[in-house]
C-alpha cells in the first residue's frame, strides 16, 4: 500500500518520552500509534466501542499484530498513520497500517493487526458488524 491507497490516516507528533537511548522511537510504541489511529478511524466510521460492549457485549480482540520496521522516527517528527482494512472474514478484520513522516512522506515502517470480533462474556467469536463488511476484501 502506498499513503494514497489509504483509506484514512492520522497524524501524530512523536513525544519525548516514546524515544529510547538511541534517539528514536521505541519499537514498542508503534503498536500505541496503530492503536490511536485505529480509534480515530472507528470515530471516522461512526463505530462506537463502548456502545456496543455496553449494549451487546460484543468487542474486538487482537489476535495477531506484525511490525516491519523500515527506517527510524525521531523526537519531535510528525507522523501521519495510515489505515486500510485488508482482509475481511465473517468474525475478524485485518487491518494494513504504514507509519510515514509527514514532512516527506518517508516509510517509518508497515504492520498488520487482526481484530477478532467476540461476544466478551462467552468469548466466542460474533458476525462482524455490517459497517466493517464492506470496508477491505472478503474472504
Amino acid at each position: 500500500m502506498n499513503s494514497s491507497e489509504s483509506e484514512f490516516y492520522h497524524t501524530l507528533r512523536v513525544r519525548y518520552s516514546e524515544i529510547d537511548a538511541q534517539a528514536v522511537v521505541f519499537n514498542a510504541h508503534y503498536l500505541t500509534y496503530f492503536d490511536t489511529a485505529l480509534n480515530e478511524y472507528m470515530r471516522f466510521l461512526k463505530y462506537d466501542y463502548k456502545e456496543e460492549l455496553e449494549k451487546n457485549g460484543l468487542d474486538f480482540v487482537v489476535t495477531r499484530s506484525l511490525i516491519e520496521y523500515k527506517s527510524p522516527a525521531r523526537f519531535d517528527e510528525e507522523l501521519k498513520i495510515h489505515i486500510k482494512a485488508g482482509e475481511v472474514k465473517p468474525a475478524s478484520i485485518r487491518w494494513d497500517i504504514q507509519v510515514r513522516k509527514l514532512e516527506d512522506d518517508t516509510l517509518v515502517c508497515i504492520g498488520e493487526l487482526t481484530w477478532a470480533f467476540l461476544q466478551m462474556g462467552s468469548r466466542k467469536p460474533a458476525k462482524l458488524p455490517e459497517i466493517f463488511k464492506n470496508l477491505g476484501t472478503n474472504s
